[in-house]
């Protein structure tokens, strides 16, 4: 029962806690049923409303847009002679993924280097759900990367995927990403189970001080996904101008309620991925 109280709400995309859904399913008897249902539409109904009022401006993959069901961090090693090759198809293909009228579904595609291996790189990609990701599948820019790994242009590749429907609105950026990032970082963590409140409470104000320039001017952008399977299991998707950036960002007030979190026991284990867009060359690989 609880299980199912989760998907429905996630269904409409609401967002609660946990201990919700457990005091549902403990309280539940079937003259519940049309109160349940009724609550559930009259929420999901409000969800776009709400974001309608928002007053952040807005982009692609903005508060106007649904929150992603779909998002993949891809690990890539190349082959170092088809490096140029490399950057010519994913430069197509993200050209292409970025334009509505191409890739509807897509709502944002970035494309980061590893900081210490020069021929490892990093796909970010969020879509509206399932269904847009299938179809980015279909259209002819991917098809252009597709052929590029059917050459043998690719050594290794390693797909993560995760989601935000289930989160709160404020995981995802809704402000622009101006610039190219000469510091960004992947962080994987995985969050004591009894913390979650807690968790998605620091990371809140860690996200949203993050977001403001004039408490951290270098953060570019600031996003939080939730693993599709391993439901304790989150992604940060920090960039940041360049490192001197990085570092004054840890000098804050909202990056301090997040350090003192890990300092209180709440995070069972984090990695760390060190990256960066700056020696791409184009300017076009971390969408604005």
């Amino acid at each position: 029962i609880e299980k199912a109280f989760s998907c429905l709400f996630e269904l409409v995309g609401v967002s609660c806690s946990r201990t919700v859904y457990t005091h549902l399913s403990l309280t539940w008897n079937k003259a519940m049923v049309p109160f349940v249902a009724l609550s559930l539409l009259l929420l999901g109904a409000a969800q776009p409303l709400r974001r309608a009022g928002s007053t952040e401006l807005v982009t692609a993959g903005s508060s106007l847009d649904p929150l992603p069901r779909w998002a993949e961090l891809v690990t890539l090693e190349i082959k170092p002679d088809r490096l140029d090759d490399f950057l010519k198809a994913i430069h197509a293909d993200m050209s292409g993924s970025r334009d509505k009228s191409l890739d509807p579904g897509c709502l944002r595609f970035d494309l980061l280097r590893d900081r210490d291996d020069p021929n490892k790189f990093y796909f970010y990609e969020l879509y509206v759900d399932d269904d847009g990701a299938a179809k980015h599948k279909n259209t002819a820019h991917y098809k252009v990367w597709a052929d590029f790994k059917a050459s043998g242009g690719v050594v290794s590749q390693a797909v993560t995927r995760g989601e935000m429907s289930s989160l709160p609105e404020w995981s995802l950026q809704t402000s622009p990403s101006d610039g190219q990032p000469a510091c960004a970082v992947v962080v994987t963590v995985e969050i004591h189970p009894d913390r979650l409140e807690d968790f998605l409470q620091v990371l809140q104000r860690d996200a949203e001080g993050s977001r403001d320039k004039a408490l951290d001017p270098g953060t570019l952008r600031f996003d939080l996904l939730r693993d599709r399977e391993v439901r304790n299991k989150f992604y940060f998707y920090e960039a940041y101008v360049d490192d001197a950036a990085a570092a004054h960002h840890k000098t804050t007030k909202h990056y301090h309620a997040w350090a003192d979190f890990k300092a209180s026991g709440g995070v069972l284990s984090q990695a760390v991925i060190k990256a960066e867009a700056a020696s791409i060359p184009g300017g076009w690989a971390f969408q604005p």
